[in-house]
């Protein structure tokens, strides 16, 4: 997986279903200021999007650690 760097100006992220089915957790925006992780399940995109809009991350998001049962990465 890869080590995502969360923009200080991200909003509020959400959980959306993009190409192939695969889910992502993306601001709602297009181009210049688009946001988006994509990730195999919902349930670790629902878990993703928690904590960025809970401002649980010191600016980075690694989505290696995010196991689908759990809340927190481990």
């Amino acid at each position: 997986m890869a080590l995502y760097k969360v923009p200080p100006n991200t909003g509020k992220v959400r959980v959306a279903m993009f190409h192939g089915g695969a889910y992502a957790v993306w601001n709602g925006k297009q181009g210049a200021n688009e946001f988006r992780i994509l990730v195999r399940t919902k349930r670790q995109a629902e878990a993703i999007a928690r904590a960025i809009n809970e401002k649980r991350h010191n600016g980075e998001i690694d989505t290696a650690g995010w196991s689908a049962f759990e809340e927190t990465p481990q």
